[in-house]
């Protein structure tokens, strides 16, 4: 009954679209004009005979290896095969691809594919690209047959039941292809303007999901681990359709995309490289770590923000990814790259980027003592954030840091990405017990659905998001945020209050501020205070291999490097260490184990330092020293206590709070 009432009321939201959005745009006249117009063509295929004749010549070979392959295809490879034969037949002008691409075509309706996604897509750019080769009869046959498939996948809950954004983009984009490909051909026009009307009011339309993407990251930062990859690339493709088949410029109106090359070099770390199949990403951040999204997508949304923003950072980064050997696009769908690659755009590296940088949309700050990002480097990187906004594949992370040295992850992101929905998930890495960040520990707490209560924070949301803007911002979801950045040529600064994401039931105030002296120490100060002396509270400290404790300094050493640990408060302490085999996901003596085969970096140890003393208030105190591995201590450093200031003396340099 609930699934027949959403389509009912989707009907009636499309009738109100029809009338209340017909004229917010204008789609222009003439084909192809999906991902590109008529004029463009003669720039396109002297590109497939220039500087990407080697990609174009490798797509033409593929099609011409599948010439005969028996027919229908599966969904997916029809949307494939369509795409690639069109758009060679576009840049050749031979029939013969045109006509295997109105043989897939007519296979896929033959089979009944016509309610898939898939055919959406692949019909819609073969309608659009080959739509000269067409004769009027054929146009209106499989014209009918692409606004039947686009008006099943309206109508259903596909586009619209989804819970997170990288999601969402992919799937409401779907909605367009049919809808701009048919638009204004006479042939199912209420159909084609109810499919980009619904888009349109549902994205670009006033207070709607672009409002709330640049409400909540208009620095170009983001807050779901690798899904972020989906979501930019999504979003680019949604961008180019709409952008070139009407007047709008969603690229112009987008402040994310403008910043997110900026956003990418920063979470760019040298150990990012390091495997078969890593990711473009350094921090780790949400469910990042089974590293399953692949850098060539990414690849190119970077080619297309480079090419609507002639940014030469994104050029670089889509470069760099093909130099480390990650650039790697499917055969036929190299026509991509040729679209989305501007090569007048000169590619500009990093190096004069400020070593340090605040995304305050999302809330994380990075810092490091240098651009060198090969898998040589020895530069130290680090990522401190606290997040005001949870949502699915988001963790309960806020005031965790993570700290490199070159490719050596020292202060680790802990546990492995396996589902979102895994005991070891829910259980451990999503939560703060797989963080480096502060647990207190309240028995009779109730607010973990369920799950392990670690004493962390509460479980970030997995339902909702904006879809509208001040949603995202709105108390109800607030779990905390940076109350202070400053940097400068010696040290940077930053204040994460993370109060928010803890039940009030138990803690009242946790903030944590970190000094980075550059290039090589932190100092980082903690302030707890729970609602009851009794709870128990513990400063945690994640890492790949087991840590070495010797009174008030603990030893972590990974690969060329080390990382000395100095606890100067609480006083008195206790150091515990858990992990190990059976122990390595361990939460209240259950060890959480992941339903795959945990990656190299989900780690296996950590420390916990607790106070000895029972009191309601508590200053965590520590200095982090990151050095080679050959370093057998760490430099002179005592704690300065007194009425007005906390602080450390650290080998002649002077940190007060």
């Amino acid at each position: 009954m609930k699934s027949n009432v959403l389509r009912t009321a989707l009907v009636v939201l499309t009738l109100v679209l029809i009338v209340s959005q017909a004229s917010a745009y204008d789609v222009v006249s003439g084909h192809p004009r999906l991902l590109f117009r008529a004029n463009e063509l003669p720039e396109l295929r002297a590109k497939c005979q220039g500087v990407f004749a080697q990609d174009y010549q490798d797509m033409k070979s593929y099609c011409d290896s599948h010439m005969n392959d028996s027919l229908p295809p599966s969904a997916l490879y029809g949307e494939w095969y369509l795409a690639s034969y069109s758009f060679t037949y576009l840049m050749s002008n031979d029939t013969a691809y045109a006509a295997r691409a109105k043989a897939i075509a007519q296979s896929m309706i033959n089979a009944g594919m016509t309610s898939s996604s898939e055919w959406c897509r692949g019909a819609a750019l073969f309608f659009d690209w080959c739509y000269d080769y067409l004769t009027p009869a054929e146009r209106q046959y499989f014209g009918s047959a692409l606004a039947s498939g686009g008006n099943s996948y309206l109508n259903s809950e596909t586009w619209y039941m989804i819970s997170c954004y990288h999601g969402l983009f992919s799937r409401i984009t779907t909605l367009i292809y049919p809808g701009l490909a048919l638009y204004g051909e006479g042939i199912a026009d209420q159909t084609a303007v109810a499919l980009c009307d619904t888009f349109y009011s549902n994205t670009y339309g006033p207070n709607r999901i672009m409002c709330c993407v640049n409400e909540l990251a208009y620095d170009g930062s983001w807050y779901q681990g690798d899904y972020s990859y989906n979501s930019f690339l999504a979003m680019s493709r949604g961008f180019e359709l709409w952008g070139e088949a009407t007047d709008d410029d969603p690229f112009e109106d987008s402040l994310n995309f403008q910043n997110l090359s900026t956003y990418y070099l920063y979470e760019t770390g040298a150990e990012a490289y390091i495997g078969e199949i890593t990711t473009h990403v350094g921090s780790r951040q949400g469910d990042s770590h089974n590293h399953s999204i692949a850098p060539q997508s990414f690849r190119l949304a970077l080619l297309t923000a480079a090419k609507h923003y002639r940014d030469g950072r994104a050029q670089w980064l889509a470069q760099e990814i093909v130099n480390q050997g990650q650039g790697y696009v499917n055969t036929f769908d190299r026509w991509r790259v040729i679209v989305a690659t501007d090569p007048t755009v000169t590619p500009v590296s990093p190096y004069d980027l400020p070593d340090s940088w605040f995304f305050e949309g999302v809330g994380t700050v990075y810092m490091r003592s240098g651009w060198d990002i090969s898998p040589q480097s020895d530069d130290v990187y680090a990522v401190f954030r606290c997040e005001r906004f949870p949502d699915a594949h988001t963790h309960a992370h806020q005031n965790h840091i993570l700290i490199a040295r070159g490719s050596d992850l020292l202060a680790i992101d802990s546990g492995t990405y396996d589902f979102s929905a895994s005991s070891h998930h829910d259980n451990y890495f999503s939560r703060t017990v797989a963080h480096n960040t502060v647990t207190v520990y309240d028995p009779n707490e109730d607010t973990f659905a369920g799950y392990a209560n670690d004493g962390g924070q509460r479980r970030p949301m997995h339902v909702s998001f904006p879809r509208y803007c001040g949603e995202g911002t709105s108390q109800e979801s607030y779990r905390g945020h940076m109350v202070a950045f400053e940097d400068a040529d010696t040290f940077t600064y930053a204040k994460g209050d993370a109060t928010a994401a803890y039940s009030s039931s138990k803690l009242s105030l946790f903030t944590r501020e970190v000094v980075y002296l550059k290039p090589d120490v932190f100092v980082v100060l903690d302030r707890v205070t729970a609602t009851s002396a009794s709870f128990k509270k513990r400063w945690l400290l994640h890492s790949l291999g087991q840590p070495q404790v010797s009174g008030d300094t603990t030893i972590i050493q990974e690969g060329g490097s080390k990382l000395f640990v100095k606890t100067l408060l609480p006083d008195p302490f206790e150091v515990v260490t858990v992990g190990g085999p059976g122990h390595e996901f361990e939460v209240n003596g259950v060890n959480y184990t992941p339903t795959q085969p945990a990656v190299d970096d989900a780690g296996a140890w950590r420390i916990e330092v607790s106070p000895q003393a029972d009191k309601t208030e508590h200053l965590f105190l520590h200095v982090l020293y990151v050095t080679d591995a050959s370093e057998t201590s760490m430099p002179e450093c005592s704690l300065i206590d007194s009425d007005d200031v906390i602080g450390a003396e650290i080998d002649g340099h002077v940190v007060l709070f």
